[in-house]
């Protein structure tokens, strides 16, 4: 079994797309992320990483993450490879299947979250912000 977890912060805003085969939301989402250690010259090592996020998960974080947010994933991860430039080095992104929601919410989106009526398909949130994929 392969698990990664991955903390960081959103470097743009989700914007959510459709699967053409399926009417499932998906976003794919990049966070920033420093090392604990500096290179040889003392500057700062920064990694992004692509995590991909579907069904009433992408909804949530669509509608509670923005720009900057810091958030923890944990997923498998899915090797990506590019057709239409075969000389681009192979990647891969985090298909997440928790995000945990580390930035405090302000004020008005508490009252939001809190009058949003219940999704009968997906799981609880729990009180620790955890949200996990349907």
């Amino acid at each position: 079994m392969l698990k990664i977890f991955a903390i960081g912060n959103l470097t743009s805003d989700i914007e959510l797309k459709k699967n053409e085969n399926e009417d499932k939301p998906y976003a794919i989402m990049r966070i920033a992320s420093d090392r604990r250690y500096r290179d040889h010259n003392g500057n700062r090592l920064t990694d992004f990483i692509s995590i991909k996020v579907r069904g009433a998960l992408a909804e949530r974080c669509a509608a509670y993450l923005h720009k900057g947010n810091k958030i923890a994933v944990t997923g498998d991860f899915e090797t990506i490879t590019f057709e239409k430039d075969p000389t681009r080095q192979p990647g891969f992104l985090i298909k997440a299947t928790e995000v945990e929601f580390l930035t405090p919410k302000k004020a008005e989106e508490i009252e939001a979250y809190a009058s949003a009526p219940a999704e009968s398909d997906s799981a609880d949130d729990g009180a620790d912000g955890k949200n996990e994929a349907a």
